[in-house]
């Protein structure tokens, strides 16, 4: 359930625990007795105590819950239930391991929290095959963004219900009172807290890219497309390297990439490798390779030593970074099936650019952190290794030059 501030998600979440937990469910038929976690993605007195366990107690019967067990500081850590089932209560705050190990029935997520703790409990269901679901105004963790919200979204994972709802949908707060609400809330965070729409699509620097029509399957790339490559090297995180063509009709595909950590030389290695495969016409490379912090040498001049050879030419990038920004953005936009223009597109080959899908979507600008209603133009440092790259690119111009390969004919050339 993706829903707005107080649109009734807990309540709806605690409600499904109590029919799975006393095998009373009204669409589903249940094995009891059975087992099934809570997970808060606040502590234990925030999350568990003041939010979860009374909107539960208001939910059930009084005889429905047998017991709740505390630990030794007093800490509610299970529930005992009519019939035999036990749901135990935990938070985010736990470590990993805390999760991993439990063979469950079912599992329950109030508000966002980090992937390794819903992988460990999805193991968990590999022996009953049970359910779980997840209530959660999607301020952060942008990996439920793509990996649950979208393929549910898009029909991509029929395994998975999407339920959306807003903060409109609670009849139990009047309605000056939420006006009173929303107006203190930026566009965006209307957005997000009304309506329940995830952040990751808040504050983008590209907001024009679009999965659905940007990110396509890979193919081959004819040897005739020139390729762009762009080298962003870095001493002490992985190194980021990408390659992008350009079709006869002017179009951008972003092909190939690099991201990992090692040595310039095992590096050079990786992009000579990849490059032997393409037509590559220029390789631009982020101007903290001429920095001489590597080792005697920088960067740069190692790549080009033998046997790599490996000649770059220094990125442009002072005042440019706007631009580069608003170029991707329109090539992005013009790839959209709703977009008249016979401008460049710009495509990301899906299984071999999986960095810069991930950057493109989450990439955001600065916010003033005394007021977090306030952006600013400049892009956060992070998520950035891999668009910079295309920024580099594109700034260039790239475009098609030399004769299109004939693969077809065509009927004027057939023999009669």
């Amino acid at each position: 359930m993706a829903v707005g501030n107080q649109g009734g998600k807990t309540k709806n979440l605690v409600c499904e625990v109590g029919h799975y937990a006393l095998g009373e469910h009204p669409h589903k038929t249940i094995r009891t007795p059975n087992t099934g976690i809570i997970v808060s993605a606040q502590g234990f007195q925030e999350g568990i105590v003041k939010n979860i366990l009374p909107k539960l107690q208001e939910s059930v019967g009084s005889l429905d819950i047998i017991n709740i067990r505390k630990n030794s500081q007093g800490i509610p850590t299970s529930i005992n239930w009519r019939g035999g089932s036990t749901t135990y209560l935990m938070s985010a705050e736990q470590d990993d391991k805390a999760f991993e190990g439990i063979t469950l029935d079912y599992f329950a997520i109030d508000e966002p929290l980090r992937r390794s703790i819903f992988v460990a409990l999805k193991r968990g269901l590999m022996k009953s095959g049970g359910h779980w679901w997840w209530a959660a105004t999607l301020l952060d963790e942008p990996w439920i963004y793509e990996e649950i919200y979208i393929p549910c979204r898009d029909g991509v994972d029929n395994g998975i219900e999407l339920f959306e709802g807003t903060t409109d949908d609670n009849i139990s707060i009047s309605d000056k009172n939420k006006e009173d609400f929303y107006k203190s809330l930026s566009a965006d965070e209307i957005q997000i807290r009304r309506y329940g729409k995830p952040a990751a699509m808040q504050g983008r620097v590209f907001k024009s890219y679009d999965p659905a029509y940007n990110r396509i399957p890979a193919f081959d790339i004819p040897r005739h497309w020139p390729v762009w490559a762009s080298i962003d090297p870095h001493p002490n995180k992985p190194h980021a390297v990408l390659f992008i063509a350009v079709s006869p009709e002017g179009d951008l595909y972003a092909c190939n990439e690099i991201f990992v950590k090692c040595d310039i030389y095992e590096l050079a290695g990786y992009i000579r490798e990849i490059g032997d495969q393409y037509n590559v016409v220029q390789t631009l490379i982020d101007t903290s390779a001429q920095q001489d912090d590597w080792t005697k040498k920088s960067a740069r001049e190692m790549l080009a030593e033998p046997p790599y050879f490996i000649k770059t030419k220094l990125a442009q990038k002072k005042n440019l970074k706007k631009s580069g920004i608003s170029l991707l953005n329109q090539y992005f936009k013009n790839a959209h099936p709703d977009v008249e223009s016979n401008g460049p597109k710009f495509y990301v080959f899906q299984e071999t650019c999986p960095r810069l899908h991930r950057e493109c979507l989450y990439q955001k600008y600065k916010v003033n952190k005394r007021d977090k209603q306030m952006t600013f133009d400049e892009p956060e440092k992070k998520w950035d290794d891999q668009s910079d790259n295309a920024r580099y690119i594109i700034v260039e111009r790239p475009r098609y030059s030399g004769i299109p390969k004939v693969i077809d004919h065509g009927p004027l050339y057939s023999k009669g």
